[in-house]
């Protein structure tokens, strides 16, 4: 009877070592979460070097459920699928994208945005509203240490760095086409004066035309080549705003590279006064902002019909030039004018009274080949 008694007490103490055993093995019944890393999304940014205060629109595409966190890097996040962020600061933020679906499967992704400078527009609505500003731009990107000191070509990247340092608000720059289609920066047809070559920049392939070195001022050589558009935007991308003068191109080449370095709207393109050639451009894409040259008042209520214009050349020395310039500002738009040349190069002896004139019609932004010598005097 005991042996039969102390049999059973061992098989029922046997059994709840077994189950307590197999409870310990598959953690109380309830199932173990394994984490596991999520196939990486693809990470879709609108612009990702904006300018203050843009719009930047972020989302990502990806097969699997999951849930997002955004982190922008200015302390700001979303857990939106598709978000858009503004960025009141410049400078590059860490951007990251952590999916999670709910099982133990995460992925982080992490990607910069670059936040740089002002948008064009925005930038002149300050002119507008401000009408004791000045803004200098670099008469194809040439200063007076360039020119005269430190021999850097016109219409190099070297050229639009200096002008940034200089404190010019805008460069002016000249856009010619290769042979193979490929647009590049250069004032004249032929690259006579400006390289160490002969011959049209038409009929030559862009590594032809890369062979050759540009001359400063003085006819000296340099290390400088010719630079491509993509080369001088990228060069002052959120530094300086730039003036696009298109000679014989295709023009939707050009817009397409502008577009593509996300840069439309830091540039004007300028076609002269032809109404059909600024049409040409905004056809193409009505984003571009058109930078027309205007002879006569009668023209001005037509640009103003486009509210990206907001800025217009003219000839201070027109009769009436004080009547185009406050027709202008009437309809929110600077005026824009050139102190190059003869009258230009009197600054350097001292003669102010070119400018003197410029600056007593209200133009608030002034071209030129000296930018150090201008700035202070505005000032």
């Amino acid at each position: 009877m005991r042996t039969k008694l102390l049999f059973t007490v061992v098989w029922i103490g046997l059994g709840i070592l077994i189950q307590s055993c197999g409870k310990d093995d598959d953690n109380g019944g309830v199932e173990e979460k394994k984490e596991y890393e999520l196939p990486a999304p693809e990470v879709v940014i609108s612009n990702p070097v904006p300018c203050l205060n843009e719009e930047v629109e972020f989302s990502f595409k990806t097969d699997e459920k999951v849930s997002p966190v955004w982190n922008f890097g200015d302390e700001a996040s979303s857990g939106e699928k598709t978000v858009t962020h503004r960025y009141a600061k410049e400078g590059t933020f860490k951007v990251s994208l952590e999916l999670s679906d709910g099982q133990g499967g995460t992925v982080k992704v992490d990607t910069t945005v670059s936040v740089m400078g002002r948008r064009l527009n925005d930038a002149l609505d300050d002119l507008i509203n401000d009408p004791s500003k000045k803004w200098i731009c670099a008469h194809r990107a040439n200063t007076y240490y360039g020119k005269r000191i430190g021999n850097i070509p016109e219409n190099s990247v070297e050229a639009v760095q200096r002008a940034i340092t200089a404190g010019a608000e805008m460069v002016e720059v000249d856009v010619k086409t290769t042979l193979d289609g490929v647009p590049v920066i250069m004032h004249d047809d032929v690259i006579d004066r400006t390289t160490n070559g002969v011959g049209a920049i038409a009929e030559m392939t862009l590594s032809f035309l890369k062979r050759f070195k540009l001359k400063a001022e003085n006819g000296d050589l340099t290390t400088s080549t010719v630079p491509t558009l993509e080369e001088i935007l990228v060069a002052g991308r959120g530094k300086v705003f730039y003036d696009l003068h298109l000679g014989a191109v295709n023009v939707a080449d050009i817009i397409s590279i502008v577009e593509s370095l996300h840069m439309l709207d830091r540039v004007a393109f300028y076609r002269g006064s032809s109404k059909t050639s600024a049409k040409e451009i905004t056809d193409i894409n009505p984003q571009c902002i058109v930078f027309p040259y205007v002879k006569s008042t009668s023209v001005i209520d037509y640009w103003a019909e486009d509210p990206r214009i907001k800025m217009v050349q003219l000839d201070y020395n027109g009769d009436i030039a004080g009547d185009i310039v406050a027709a202008a500002r009437a309809k929110g738009m600077v005026s824009f004018a050139n102190y190059l040349y003869e009258p230009g190069e009197a600054i350097l002896k001292g003669d102010h009274s070119t400018l003197d004139e410029i600056i007593n019609l209200q133009v608030q932004i002034i071209q030129t080949d000296y930018s150090e010598y201008v700035r202070p005097y505005l000032k």
